[in-house]
C-alpha cells in the first residue's frame, strides 16, 4: 500500500529530472501496463491512449519525468508537482498532487518565491 509517508519519500528522493531517458526503462513499463493502459512512447513524449482525449494526463514529455517506480499493485510516474499511479490490475489511474510549500510571513510580505 502506498501511504502518504511513501509519497513524501518519493518526492524527497526524486527531486530532479532523469538525465537519460533510457534510465527510465519506459518500454518495460509500457509492456507491463499494456493489459490495462495503452501507453504509446514516441521520441519526446508518452501518450496514454486509454485516457480521455481532453485529459491533462493523456500526454506528457519524457524530459519532465523524474522517475518511474514499480510497486506491488502500481507503477508510479514521478513528476515535479505530481505523481501518476497506474494500476497493474485494472484501468485505474490515480494522481497525487504535491502540496504547495508554505511560505513564511516575511516571504509573502516581500513577495519572495
Amino acid at each position: 500500500m502506498i501511504t502518504e509517508e511513501v509519497i513524501n519519500e518519493i518526492y524527497k528522493n526524486y527531486n530532479k529530472p532523469c538525465r537519460n531517458a533510457e534510465d527510465l526503462n519506459l518500454p518495460y513499463f509500457a509492456d507491463l501496463l499494456k493489459e490495462h493502459h495503452n501507453l504509446k512512447i514516441d521520441d519526446d513524449e508518452v501518450v496514454v491512449e486509454s485516457v480521455e482525449e481532453f485529459s491533462p494526463f493523456r500526454r506528457f514529455l519524457k524530459r519532465g519525468l523524474f522517475a518511474v517506480l514499480e510497486f506491488d499493485r502500481n507503477v508510479a510516474f514521478v513528476f515535479q508537482a505530481h505523481i501518476l499511479f497506474f494500476s497493474k490490475t485494472s484501468s485505474k489511474l490515480s494522481v497525487h498532487f504535491r502540496p504547495a510549500e508554505k511560505r513564511s510571513f516575511l516571504d509573502r510580505l516581500f513577495g519572495r518565491d
